[in-house]
């Protein structure tokens, strides 16, 4: 092993014992003097950091797994420099070098936890993980939390992953102001969830070490996905007052760290000097934020047949475009996996040591001139850099940081292509064309690298044939295989009936299958990784080497009723007018939270930065979470609805367009709760609705602009900024808190009304109001009067006396409806009735949906003639 590899994997392992601790297994050496003497911090009459000896004997049970990880003779005895094992287990009593720097990695990441330590005995096993997402706020004020995460192993089901209220959680009570603790100890959990996980140790894959294997890499990407399915809801630390950050977090953000303060000591050539590693000043690291343009454009553009493969199929390239480049990143520049702290949604960050920027420059170089070969000058990798050093580990300085990065990514987005073209002369001379003129009727490509061939009756090039294939098949996959270098040809030889997607410019290839593969038992694939989709049981013992993980990827549901349908046949199913419909929704405001939203009040009552990088790298995972796990369980009631893409904080969903609103409303709701009800996250959405030919491109277009009137509308005549928090349905936005009044009391009394008289003259007086209203604003302006008058004085004209008049004749010619024409009267006028903004600012939503709901349409979604008397 080389040295970097025992200080990354040690810097990984040197917290595990905690959650064996509190499980009280493995614990041998707790009565052994030698042993509490040689690893334990002494303080006083006992020995603390007990949880070393917890760590050290499961670092030994690996080792024995694993030959490549025994120490030699030379490094058995405690005063070893350079061994795994000594790094792991005795950062609390460092003296070497190496012991010193895991400490100080350990250190600078525990650095986020805040000041005011509260004990009482046996608080380790009493300590449930306070929900990130509930402290997080943009307000700058203190905020109590309620809610705490079950301790379980990460799942998919809604009573694991939901934060619960103290009062669920059994014997919960309040032994100082905001630390909640179990009146019984949590032992119990804690050893079911560690027994799971030493069971699934014994089914990682064999690992072949040796020179130049990448054994240890392998490991650390096995056991990355080990803790996140079993320690992800673990409290790192338990004696503090708000236990915010898992031990999965802490652990792997240590390991990143720990790597990065290696390589730059290593290239200073002091890594003998350790007094140098705890050193706050001097910037030893990058925030690297990775992150593709003009994946929109690429995404959307297509023709009508097909275009619902072809549209899953792009979306899902992009997340894997994202994951197969930061892993090439990784790859080139030596890092380990956990040096990727977050990947998801086209975007990726890294952390690294700053000896390597100019490598990383090198690498997206060879990227980008790739990109532009595959796409044009269409997709673009950009990138954005902040300098770290170890006072943003510790003074809540990372998002700013974080702010930096992206900063300097827009800029670099301004510079697309730039060393390419400064670099390549021939850069804007133009490609050769294909040699029978065709150019692909799906992205337009006519240049002869583009491969172009008919295909369903029409041309197409390579590229979207496969991405359309892709998409076609994603329904039925249940296995990513990733396979790197070498590995490529046997996993081709093996694989060669499986369809696959190459990368060939990163030297990958990817596999969809839709079982376990099958390999020869003499196959070596240590270069390849497979991942089981939204499935945590992914550890196959396998013998060939190749590690396991899993994705969590919200995709088509082949099983609905809607699992073989097109997008016409999304219009066709819909009820009352023949359309599709296109929901975008994403968190609000989202860059802010990130920047300014850890912003905690410390024990002395003042708000102080808390950002740190384990706090931003768990807040992306668990909204990730939420958006590519949960969401797919979400929407299984939902039949009409289909997933294209869903992950990071975002999702774009197509379905019949009359499902899609109380889907969107679904998600908020779900997403509150998510969330704990806190009140900074917020989510808005905009729905589009065309025929099914519509090129999907401009559905889109629309879905997005209808979700930007969402998150620019205003409540209040005096409000400053908008509050967004919205859905923008039918050219309206409405605030969620109105959401429940506008479908049930408003749109659902004006249907019942239509079916009940079996007139839609109701919709024509309703639809005078609305037009007088709109003539009103239009003369106010032109008077030149502010939107806070005018909205003020619109709730006072005639259009009042002139709505009950037409209603009380309706109410003479239709008596059996005259408790709903009241009722309908009611919800329009007086002000407590409503929730939220006055209905006749958004009556056209009811008014609208309600017609379209009851519109009869013959099957080719013509509108037939209904003659109704006003």
């Amino acid at each position: 092993m080389k040295t970097i590899e025992h200080v990354v994997l040690a810097a990984l392992l040197h917290d595990v014992g905690k959650a064996l601790e509190r499980a009280e297994i493995l614990d041998d050496y707790r009565r052994d003097p030698e042993y509490l003497q040689g690893y334990c911090r002494k303080e006083g009459n006992y020995y603390s950091r007990l949880h070393v000896l917890h760590t050290l004997r499961f670092c030994e049970l690996l080792a024995y797994k694993y030959d490549f990880l025994r120490p030699t003779e030379g490094q058995r005895i405690q005063q070893a420099d350079q061994h795994w094992i000594n790094l792991a287990s005795r950062h609390h009593v460092a003296s070497t070098p190496l012991e010193k720097l895991v400490s100080a990695s350990d250190h600078f990441a525990s650095a986020e936890r805040e000041k005011g330590n509260y004990y009482e005995r046996r608080i380790h096993q009493k300590t449930y993980l306070e929900p990130i997402l509930e402290r997080v706020n943009l307000d700058k004020t203190t905020t109590r939390t309620y809610h705490r995460l079950p301790l379980n192993e990460l799942s998919l089901d809604k009573d694991v992953i939901y934060p619960k209220h103290v009062n669920e959680l059994p014997e919960m009570e309040e032994v100082e102001n905001e630390v909640w603790l179990s009146r019984e100890s949590l032992r119990v959990h804690y050893e079911r969830i560690c027994n799971a996980m030493m069971g699934a140790i014994e089914q990682l894959p064999s690992i072949f070490g040796g020179k130049g294997s990448g054994a240890v890499r392998v490991l650390i990407t096995n056991l990355l996905s080990l803790f996140e399915r079993f320690l992800v809801h673990v409290p790192s630390a338990t004696n503090i007052k708000h236990p915010d950050i898992s031990l999965f977090d802490h652990m792997r953000i240590t390991a990143a760290i720990a790597e990065g303060l290696y390589r730059h000591h290593e290239a200073k050539g002091t890594l003998d000097r350790s007094t140098q590693f705890e050193d706050k000043e001097v910037t030893k690291w990058r925030l690297v934020c990775g992150d593709f343009s003009g994946i929109q454009a690429f995404i959307y553009r297509l023709t009508s047949k097909g275009a619902a493969k072809g549209l899953r199929g792009r979306s899902l390239y992009i997340q894997l475009l994202c994951d197969a480049v930061s892993e090439y990143l990784l790859r080139e520049l030596e890092l380990f996996p956990t040096a990727r702290i977050y990947s998801s949604g086209g975007k990726f960050y890294l952390l690294i040591a700053d000896c390597q920027i100019d490598q990383l420059h090198k690498c997206v170089g060879q990227v980008n001139k790739w990109l532009l070969r595959e796409f044009g000058s269409e997709v673009f990798l950009g990138i954005g850099i902040a300098l770290v050093c170890g006072n943003d580990f510790a003074g809540g300085n990372m998002g700013d940081r974080w702010k930096e990065a992206n900063e300097d990514l827009l800029k670099d987005r301004l510079r697309r292509f730039r060393s390419l073209i400064e670099q390549d002369a021939d850069f804007f001379e133009p490609l050769t064309l294909n040699e029978w003129g065709m150019n692909c009727q799906v992205c337009g490509r006519d240049d002869k690298d583009a491969n172009i061939r008919e295909m369903d009756g029409r041309s197409a090039c390579e590229q979207c044939m496969s991405l359309e294939r892709m998409g076609s098949l994603l329904a039925d996959t249940e296995y990513f295989f990733w396979a790197w270098g070498d590995d490529r040809k046997t996993a081709h030889t093996r694989l060669d009936k499986e369809w696959r997607y190459s990368f060939k410019e990163l030297d990958c290839d990817l596999y969809l299958l839709k079982s376990q593969p099958r390999f020869e038992d003499a196959d070596r694939l240590q270069n390849s990784y497979m991942e089981r989709l939204d499935n945590m049981e992914c550890f196959d013992g396998n013998i060939q080497g190749y590690s396991c993980g899993f994705r969590f990827l919200g995709k088509w549901d082949r099983i609905k009723e809607s699992g073989g349908w097109e997008f016409d046949d999304f219009a066709a199913k819909a009820k009352g007018t023949k359309r599709l419909g296109v929901l975008r929704m994403d968190v609000d405001n989202l860059g802010q939270l990130f920047i300014r939203g850890f912003d905690f009040s410390s024990v002395d009552g003042k708000i102080r930065q808390m950002g740190s990088l384990s706090r931003v790298a768990t807040m992306s995972r668990q909204l990730n979470l939420f958006f590519s796990g949960y969401l797919g369980k979400l929407l299984t009631d939902f039949s009409r609805t289909q997933i294209i893409y869903a992950g990071g904080d975002d999702l774009f969903l197509i379905g019949a367009w009359d499902e899609l609103p109380r889907v969107a409303r679904e998600i908020q709701t779900e997403f509150k709760d998510y969330c704990a009800m806190n009140p900074s996250f917020t989510i808005s959405g905009g729905i589009s609705m065309v025929r099914g030919k519509y090129p999907i491109s401009r559905a889109a277009e629309l879905a997005k602009d209808a979700e930007d009137s969402a998150k620019h509308l205003k409540r209040k005549f005096d409000e400053k900024d908008p509050k967004k928090d919205a859905l923008c349905f039918l050219n309206t936005p409405l605030g969620w808190e109105d959401y429940e009044f506008a479908e049930k009391k408003m749109m659902g009394t004006i249907r019942e009304i239509i079916e009940n008289t079996k007139s839609r003259g109701i919709l024509w007086r309703l639809q005078d109001v609305i037009g007088v209203v709109d003539e009103y604003r239009r003369l106010s302006r032109k008077k030149g009067l502010k939107k806070e008058e005018i909205d003020r004085l619109v709730y006072y004209q005639r259009w009042r006396w002139q709505l009950v008049y037409n209603i009380e004749r309706m109410k003479k010619r239709h008596p059996e409806c005259k408790d709903k024409l009241e009722d309908l009267v009611r919800g329009i006028l007086v002000p407590d009735a409503q929730a939220g903004m006055p209905v006749i600012e958004w009556l056209q939503l009811p008014t609208r949906w309600a017609e379209l709901l009851t519109r009869k349409e013959g099957p080719d979604g013509k509108h037939k003639t209904v003659h109704t008397i006003r």
